[in-house]
């Protein structure tokens, strides 16, 4: 069967006989019957069907009028100003079958529809080619956000690269840096159980307070300085 496209029906043997395959008259019917489609789709349909072989070779594939008025300076089949005509399907629009070969080139699906968008070609994406252009995004953001997500450190990843605090050992550093050790409770007589004397005659079970003054502390570091002093503490050194 010999190839045919939307500019099939506009040839001039179709209609009355002509020295040309297409002419001036040819555009204006097409045009009065596909009011939205452009000069550009047009003209890359006469070239695809040129490029069949299915044209009449023993006449000229357009006149001269046609060509002055509608396809010289129109983007073609070959022009980098309409680099997916070369795609454009047998209705003239840009469907599944020629979103696929674009992307077997190696278009990205957002370069296709960014291309389609900007308009130099005339062609729209029919749902088909739409469809598959939304799967085709939905794929690309699930691997890039795989990506992004695979490159986010683990907790166990960033507890491995904190530095680790350096404590000396036996610090204090409630006692402002001093160490607890050495610290010695003076014996006196306000505690006692039994007559013992000592940490558990002061703190032991039974024990009680037998004075009439109140007890206080001394906390005082060595090397020298003041005692302080508390109310209700035991007396220290």
């Amino acid at each position: 069967m010999a190839y045919t496209n939307i500019a099939s029906p506009y040839m001039t043997g179709n209609w009355g006989p002509a020295n040309y395959n297409f002419n001036r008259r040819s555009w204006t019917l097409f045009n009065q019957d596909n009011p939205n489609f452009s000069k550009a789709q047009f003209k890359v349909a006469l070239q695809q069907l040129q490029q069949a072989g299915v044209l009449d070779s023993s006449r000229g594939w357009a006149n001269e009028k046609l060509k002055a008025e509608v396809l010289r300076g129109t983007p073609g089949i070959a022009s980098d100003q309409n680099p997916l005509g070369q795609y454009q399907g047998t209705g003239g629009n840009f469907g599944l079958k020629s979103y696929n070969a674009a992307k077997a080139a190696g278009w990205k699906p957002q370069d296709i529809v960014d291309e389609i968008q900007s308009g130099r070609s005339g062609m729209f994406m029919p749902e088909g080619a739409t469809a598959q252009y939304y799967k085709d995004i939905k794929v690309d953001d699930d691997a890039m956000w795989a990506e992004r997500i695979a490159d986010i450190p683990t907790a166990a990843e960033l507890m491995a690269e904190m530095p680790q605090p350096k404590i000396r050992a036996g610090q204090d550093y409630a006692t402002t840096g001093r160490s607890a050790q050495g610290m010695r409770i003076k014996k006196g007589t306000k505690f006692a159980e039994g007559g013992k004397r000592g940490t558990k005659g002061y703190f032991g079970r039974g024990a009680k307070f037998t004075g009439n003054s109140t007890p206080a502390m001394n906390i005082k570091g060595g090397g020298g300085g003041s005692a302080s002093q508390a109310s209700n503490t035991l007396n220290t050194v």
